[in-house]
């Protein structure tokens, strides 16, 4: 009987050895890349001391695909990515200044390396560009994207008082028309990058971690949304755009809204959100959206969306989702055929000083923020992706937001509608009439 069940065991071990030599001394990335709605990576920057993030935050369906989550880069970069067997892929690129769809998926990542083989892959990306900076983006044609990946090893890292062990260090080459561009990658286990060098013809840039989301529970630090995002009527506040536009919102008189009392913000292209604080934070009970010329309204029993938690925790992720109504404006008759969802999601990152026209404000929140408008009878979605900066008692003195249209439709490029980033430049008393 011992010797039938020593037989047995040493079967099991052949049998393992057997399917699973082809990972020996690889490693399965998947565990060195975690990906959740909201993890983040919070990097200071070697050239000027600046943080710079990354972010997942948001999903959104793209048609032939399917369902993709969003992570937010340096430079307001927006990639919807998917992750396969093969690794994590790249569905499209958004950028301030163009937006990329590829032909074929381009990997950011493979799923498993092994040291000294390397993995190679190659895509061809449609390539849209605003070349009169007037929102209207056009095809430019095709690029050619080559990428090799190659584990360089396993190394034990200090960054500051932190310790990281057995880092999974990875190089990627991107060759991009012209250009050529090594990054390499320290992938700590269960973390993800906690370091990045960025060599190229011109510079070389390091990125070290300065913090990152944690599953345990810990205590953090905490603010309240009413001292980061105060309503109070008659304030003009006006924003210089990075294409040196100004844009002014005007916060109006007071409205009551199902019994609500909220304070309406009307912004320059159009729109004006009407914003109200309760027990559960900032929330949106209505909106009016200029384009169509038309407003959402959330009708009891269902409740507003809430943008902002009450209480905004460093490192917290929050979601919130509720389906509005349409109604023509100004008559407001409801739209019957029209059934809509509206979710918003965000993540304070960090404490982090700002300098905008308007002056210098020390120790704003930095919070990813993504919302979405679902319209299932036009078929289309409305999203606004990207950070925001919350000043007490002032509000927001910075964002790097992109807004972008989904469409369902097959015959239709989904487009950028609006450039975000925007930074104080006056904040005034208005007379009130």
């Amino acid at each position: 009987m011992t010797y039938i069940r020593y037989k047995f065991i040493l079967i099991i071990i052949v049998l393992f050895v057997l399917l699973f030599s082809d990972n020996v001394n690889g490693i399965m990335l998947r565990g060195y890349f975690p990906i959740s709605q909201g993890r983040f990576w919070n990097f200071v920057q070697s050239k000027d001391n600046s943080i710079s993030t990354w972010a997942i935050n948001g999903t959104l369906t793209l048609k032939e695909v399917g369902r993709v989550f969003i992570m937010v880069q340096d430079n307001g970069t927006l990639l919807c990515m998917r992750d396969d067997w093969q690794g994590l892929y790249i569905y499209s690129e958004y950028g301030p200044n163009k937006y990329l769809l590829p032909e074929k998926p381009p990997l950011f990542l493979p799923s498993s390396l092994k040291p000294g083989v390397t993995v190679k892959a190659s895509s061809t990306l449609k390539v849209f560009s605003d070349p009169e900076g007037r929102l209207n983006f056009k095809d430019m044609g095709r690029i050619n994207r080559e990428i090799t990946f190659r584990l360089k090893g396993f190394e034990d890292i200090e960054i500051g008082s932190n310790k990281f062990r057995q880092c999974a260090t990875v190089e990627k080459t991107t060759k991009e028309q012209n250009s050529i561009t090594t990054e390499i990658i320290w992938l700590a286990p269960l973390i993800g990058p906690v370091k990045r060098v960025i060599r190229s013809a011109n510079e070389n840039i390091t990125y070290t971690i300065l913090s990152y989301s944690k599953p345990e529970i810990k205590q953090n630090q905490c603010f309240s949304i009413k001292d980061l995002y105060p309503l109070k009527s008659g304030i003009t506040r006006v924003y210089q755009g990075h294409d040196n536009n100004f844009w002014s919102i005007i916060t109006k008189e007071n409205e009551s809204i199902n019994g609500v009392t909220t304070t309406p913000f009307a912004e320059d292209t159009g729109d004006i959100y009407y914003y109200a604080i309760d027990s559960t934070g900032l929330i949106l009970p209505k909106k009016f959206w200029s384009a169509v010329g038309g407003c959402t309204l959330f009708h009891p029993p269902d409740p507003p969306v809430v943008v902002l938690p009450a209480i905004l925790e460093l490192g917290s992720y929050y979601s919130s989702t509720s389906p509005p109504r349409v109604h023509a404006w100004p008559s407001m008759t409801l739209a019957e055929d029209f059934f809509t969802e509206t979710q918003y999601s965000s993540i304070p990152l960090c404490l982090e000083n700002v300098d905008v026209p308007f002056g210098t404000y020390k120790e704003c929140l930095k919070t990813s923020l993504f919302s979405i408008s679902r319209n299932f009878s036009v078929r289309n979605e409305k999203i606004r992706v990207g950070y925001i900066w919350l000043a007490k008692d002032v509000g927001t003195v910075k964002e790097e937001l992109i807004d972008i249209t989904n469409y369902f439709h097959p015959e239709r490029t989904n487009r950028i509608d609006a450039i975000r980033f925007w930074k104080l430049a006056d904040l005034k008393k208005n007379t009130m009439n």
